[in-house]
């Protein structure tokens, strides 16, 4: 009677070991850190700290489940060839015992954990806690020796917990559930991205800049600030490679309106410069400790490549930002069923995304529709020039200073699938 009692026992510690397996490595950390908060619950922060020490957790784990059920097993065998004789004993026992340490030890206690990880290991904390240190010394032997096998191995090196794309893919399936709203997941992609994305890549570029030379009349700087209505306009000395500064528009009419004499020099504020491949969060974060709002983007050789502003940075984040005397302008605009509108300057990438198309842009990095057609013509692209991108043919529609404003992307019939 003392011998059943023992396997009873002992397959109740089956079960426990399984489940304490199942909810420390099926819990998530940051789940368990929101439950309490405060840090104030001593069986969330014992469970931590239980965490903490996922190597010897584990080995204390496995190392007890193996021994209860060897011992289960050991003292079945022995009452049933009691009973049995050996053949008969042995063979009963090994059914018997695959039969419960399968339901009682693994599959129920493992399923109830998988249910909810975090309140069963906040259940199982103490337990475990305590099985750590009763079996402290024979973990330590087992580990040293795992250590050891790793090291011959080589795979002593840690891998991060999780990479930006499995997080993605985390977020989207998040998304998929319900719990994140689509706009939200964009924004938490946006941010994942944002520190991988060089600040020459979404900077107004070199022949787009509206400046003023420091030798200009203050009539021609009011008819520009009027005409662009700009809020700040670089100037320039000499050339537009040799930007000095920048004069804002309130400090400009500040001025006009007083009637008193002065000249451009008087209003130029200092600028920020930054190397076109330095990432938006290190210029964000200049712009935030010059407390400026304009940068300018210089190339390898010292000129000028653009110029970025802080919304340009936030835009990459939230996405567009509109002002109330803005003329939004779509990237593309349907005009059939197979025919686009789709403006140079506008992402390819992004664009063949929208559209559900694949694409392959090759060795092609710098990401306009012009700027790829160029790079598959090989020349400068002149209105009714076409090139196959793939799904679709993208044709000039119309050039501005040697640069494609709007372009056709006719999307070809895919070809038909028959079915066997």
């Amino acid at each position: 009677m003392l011998l059943v009692v023992a396997v009873v026992v002992l397959l109740m510690l089956s079960g426990f070991f399984s489940a304490s397996e199942t909810s420390y490595t099926g819990l998530n950390r940051t789940r368990l850190k929101s439950m309490d908060p405060d840090g104030t619950d001593k069986r969330i922060q014992r469970t931590l700290e239980n965490y903490d020490q996922f190597d010897r957790l584990l080995t204390t784990i496995l190392v007890g489940n193996n021994m209860v059920n060897i011992a289960s097993s050991t003292i079945c065998t022995m009452i049933m060839v009691n009973y049995l004789g050996d053949t008969w004993g042995t063979v009963a026992a090994t059914i018997l015992m695959i039969t419960v340490l399968l339901v009682v030890g693994e599959i129920t206690p493992k399923t109830m954990a998988k249910r909810n990880p975090e309140r069963m290991a906040i259940r199982l904390s103490g337990a475990i806690a305590l099985s750590m240190r009763v079996l402290k010394y024979i973990t330590t032997v087992f580990m040293k020796v795992t250590q050891g096998v790793n090291h011959v191995a080589g795979t002593t090196e840690e891998s991060p917990t999780i990479t930006e794309d499995e997080l993605s893919l985390m977020i989207d399936e998040i998304q998929q559930e319900g719990t994140l709203e689509k706009n939200e997941s964009e924004l938490i992609k946006s941010a994942m991205e944002f520190d991988d994305t060089k600040v020459g890549e979404i900077c107004t570029p070199r022949v787009d800049i509206v400046s003023v030379s420091i030798t200009a009349d203050l009539e021609s700087l009011k008819s520009l600030f009027i005409s662009t209505e700009f809020s700040r306009i670089p100037v320039y000395e000499g050339s537009v490679d040799r930007i000095i500064g920048t004069i804002f528009f309130k400090d400009f009419f500040m001025k006009y309106a007083s009637k008193k004499k002065f000249r451009v020099t008087d209003l130029i504020r200092p600028v920020k410069f930054v190397p076109k491949d330095a990432s938006l969060d290190s210029v964000m974060n200049e712009l935030q400790k010059s407390k400026l709002h304009m940068a300018i983007v210089l190339d390898e050789f010292g000129g000028t490549f653009g110029v970025v502003t802080m919304e340009d940075i936030l835009e990459e984040l939230v996405g567009e930002i509109w002002d109330e005397s803005d003329d939004v302008k779509r990237a593309f605009v349907r005009e059939s069923d197979t025919q686009y509108m789709v403006l140079g300057d506008a992402n390819i990438s992004e664009v063949m995304t929208d559209l559900g198309l694949n694409f392959d842009p090759e060795d092609y990095a710098s990401g306009t529709v012009g700027g790829y057609i160029a790079y598959k013509l090989e020349k400068v692209p002149v209105v009714g020039d076409s090139v196959d991108a793939g799904d679709v043919i993208i044709t000039v529609r119309s050039v501005r200073s040697r640069r494609v404003k709007e372009t056709t992307f006719t999307i070809k019939p895919q070809p038909a699938e028959f079915e066997d």
